[in-house]
């Protein structure tokens, strides 16, 4: 009997090792993406007090305008007080922000601001207290595939009957020796089974 525990459990640390099998460099670059979670949702007022964009109509209503000013200063933030992002993170960032200025433009109608209608920094609808839950489930599959100076992080999410998983992404590049975040999590178009990984 002893050696059926021994030998369920020896199988049971087996197969999470293997869908868990991070170098400390991967497991490294999850715990920027994991500490930056902690730090947002520390910070999530000061994320939220930059006024990225503003309504020119009645009561802030469309159309909508970027307030470049403002995202010069957010990015003042990010430089000196995020140590999770770098330069890429803020180019990045410089794109999206000229992406909804073009939307903007194009519909000046439209009654939501392109690009502000969720959490941009953690990456959904949710509050930041049940995304952390999700992105860190001891559940989850992480990947991390190194190329050079890049690297991406995939989060395998198991939900529903049938075991599907869910996937996002978070680019990271290496500045100055250090992993940092290039952009923001966003979500892979994407679903498999939990077993097909």
């Amino acid at each position: 009997m002893k050696k059926i525990i021994l030998w369920c459990l020896l199988l049971g640390f087996t197969i999470t090792g293997n869908a868990q099998k991070l170098t400390p460099e991967q497991q490294s670059i999850r715990k920027v993406f994991f500490d930056f979670l902690k730090f947002y949702q520390k910070n999530e007022a000061k994320f939220n007090s930059f006024h990225l964009y503003k309504g020119t109509g009645e009561n802030n209503d469309p159309p909508y305008t970027m307030q470049w000013k403002e995202v010069e200063k957010y990015f003042t933030y990010l430089r000196t007080t995020v140590p999770y992002v770098g330069e890429a993170y803020i180019k990045a960032e410089r794109e999206h922000f000229r992406f909804s200025d073009s939307c903007f433009k194009a519909d000046p109608e439209d009654e939501l601001p392109a690009g502000f209608d969720y959490d941009r920094w953690a990456g959904g609808q949710e509050s930041i207290d049940e995304t952390i839950k999700w992105y860190t489930s001891p559940k989850n599959t992480y990947k991390v595939t190194i190329t050079g100076n890049k690297a991406e992080l995939h989060i395998g999410s198991p939900y529903g009957e049938g075991m599907l998983m869910s996937w996002a992404f978070v680019p990271f590049v290496k500045e100055k020796g250090k992993w940092k975040m290039a952009d923001n999590v966003y979500p892979v178009d994407e679903e498999e089974t939990a077993a097909s990984d």
